[in-house]
């Protein structure tokens, strides 16, 4: 059995003490490897970067030589001893939903990020002893020995699968969705409308258990990160999920129809990934990357499900489901990388470059992408089974019905789509998913059987309507992206440029008014790059711009 201690002497210092107990007797050298990524991120995370004064001891408090193998795994001679006692501080610093935070106000821990395991140990049971202030609670959906700050996984697996928050004033609510209790708890200055917030979750709960038909676990935990500044993320695991969200005073208010996504979203993972996952991914090999190019399900089918679930169960109106299709044909086409990389590319590609915009053009969205393509998919089994069977009906045969995993690959997924819609979906995988061919004609046609259609206006921005997305700071607009083939292109504008003047008026945060105001004329802009003053004649606007793209219904 792995045993952990947590220890926060002086939580300012954001350093939490960890230490692991095993017994080793028999064995001459034990390995203990830290993750080097966390489930729900598919890039590599190295966590070991925050570990400082590693060390061991065996059971007579004598120190024990070790080895480092790797950039996160240490192996150990534990040849005289029986017992071994690693001890390391932790760095927590950092706070968002796949993190581990620590300061004057909490203890927030996600185990993949600072718990080791062992080859031989890691399916054994584990426990964790935390040493917390009298006054902390603790939520969590790991079990919890005598009541006390005790608490044990069945294994590794589980023990990482499950974050907990220590604090003096955490939320709680619950509510209760085919006998399986959720509860919603609220780290952070938040004043929850508790009716309204448990009446909308447990409408999208109930109706994601009813599409499956059974919930894999008892008990649920919503375990709420508020931030008093803007912030937006969230992390699935088996029996809860972390949202970090802010700021406070919008959380009831502007940033409500996130709440809701985003919890939305995060349920839905229970299933798809947690219970139902590419067999690349069986088991988690936390060591090293996992490549799949299966994010457009992962991924994309929940992000899908998500928002359009909230729609169906009647939590969002027409109105609301709307302005998320419009965000996600928004950052569709305007990105370039649809025209050079593939959905399924880019899913294998988050080892390598993460999740961040990369160079120009050269990848797209798996979240985007994948839910586009979820809901092409989607409309083409209505379309051809008359509404009586969609996508639903394909994600619950993937489901094993408990918390057995199920594993698919690119063949068995579309295998059982063609069988759901008795029709072929090759042009779909070999174009779309698998290819980089125009979306357009495939969402026209999705969205006709549902009597909709989208509409793309010209931007408002003229910046825009030249190809140029930038940000005003330090006196000049530094360029963020621009779109192949328009006008900012044609002329010679790259990324990271910084423009300074319009036709030679030093722009003051009004690039746009400038714009509009020679509209017709000879522009000249003036930029920096790399040190450098330059100048180029701007073309005319043309048809390769950044527009809006509006929901209408087909009357």
């Amino acid at each position: 059995m792995l045993k952990y201690f947590f220890k926060i002497p002086d939580p300012h210092n954001h350093f939490i003490d960890v230490s692991i107990q095993l017994g080793v007797e028999n064995l001459s050298v034990v390995s203990f490897q830290l993750p080097s990524w966390r489930p729900g991120r598919y890039e590599l995370g190295d966590f070991a970067k925050k570990i400082k004064d590693f060390n061991a001891f065996n059971e007579n408090s004598n120190e024990l030589s070790f080895n480092k193998l790797t950039k996160d795994k240490w192996q150990i001679d534990t040849s005289e001893s029986m017992f071994v006692t690693v001890n390391y501080k932790y760095y927590a610093n950092e706070l968002n939903a796949g993190s581990t935070f620590l300061d004057d106000s909490q203890l927030y821990v996600n185990p993949i990020n600072c718990c080791m395991y062992t080859d031989f140990g890691i399916d054994q049971r584990c426990e964790i002893s935390l040493e917390l202030p009298e006054n902390y609670s603790v939520v969590s959906s790991l079990q919890q020995l005598n009541g006390t700050n005790h608490f044990a996984a069945e294994n590794f697996h589980e023990l990482v699968d499950s974050p907990f928050i220590c604090g003096n004033s955490i939320k709680r609510y619950s509510y209760t969705s085919n006998k399986t209790t959720f509860h919603l708890c609220f780290q952070g200055e938040v004043k929850p409308d508790e009716n309204k917030l448990i009446t909308d979750f447990k409408k999208f709960t109930d109706f994601q258990i009813e599409l499956f038909g059974a919930f894999p676990s008892n008990e649920y935990y919503f375990l709420f990160q508020i931030t008093p500044y803007n912030s937006y993320h969230g992390v699935e695991h088996q029996k809860s999920t972390v949202i970090l969200l802010g700021p406070s005073y919008d959380i009831f208010n502007k940033k409500y129809d996130s709440l809701l996504g985003i919890a939305s979203h995060e349920l839905y993972h229970t299933w798809n990934v947690k219970t139902i996952r590419p067999v690349d991914m069986l088991p988690y090999d936390y060591a090293e990357e996992n490549y799949t190019h299966m994010g457009y399900v992962t991924e994309g089918v929940t992000t899908y499900m998500g928002d359009r679930i909230l729609f169906e169960s009647g939590v969002f109106t027409l109105k609301n489901y709307f302005r998320e299709l419009e965000n996600l044909l928004t950052r569709h086409f305007h990105n370039d990388g649809r025209k050079h990389y593939s959905v399924a590319e880019s899913s294998f590609d988050t080892w390598l470059d993460g999740y961040i915009s990369g160079i120009p053009g050269r990848k797209v969205s798996i979240y985007v992408e994948g839910a586009l393509v979820a809901l092409i998919c989607d409309a083409r089994i209505r379309e051809c089974t008359n509404d009586t069977s969609s996508l639903h009906t394909v994600l619950k045969q993937m489901y094993s019905g408990n918390k057995k995993l199920s594993g698919y690959d690119r063949n068995s997924y579309q295998a059982l789509l063609e069988k759901v819609a008795g029709e072929s979906f090759n042009d779909i995988f070999d174009q779309l998913i698998y290819g980089k061919n125009d979306f357009s004609p495939y969402l026209e046609k999705a969205f006709q059987f549902w009597g909709w259609k989208y509409k793309k206006i010209p931007s408002n921005k003229a910046l825009e309507r030249y190809g140029i997305k930038a940000s005003w700071s330090n006196g000049s607009y530094s360029i963020a992206s621009v779109l192949e083939e328009s006008s900012a292109y044609k002329s010679g504008l790259v990324n990271d440029d910084k423009i300074h003047s319009v036709n030679g008026f030093k722009l003051n945060g009004d690039i746009n008014q400038w714009l509009d105001y020679f509209s017709g004329d000879e522009i000249v802009i003036s930029f920096q790059r790399g040190g450098l003053l330059k100048r180029t004649l701007l073309f005319p606007i043309n048809d390769h711009q950044y527009y809006i793209y509006k929901m209408l219904l087909d009357e």
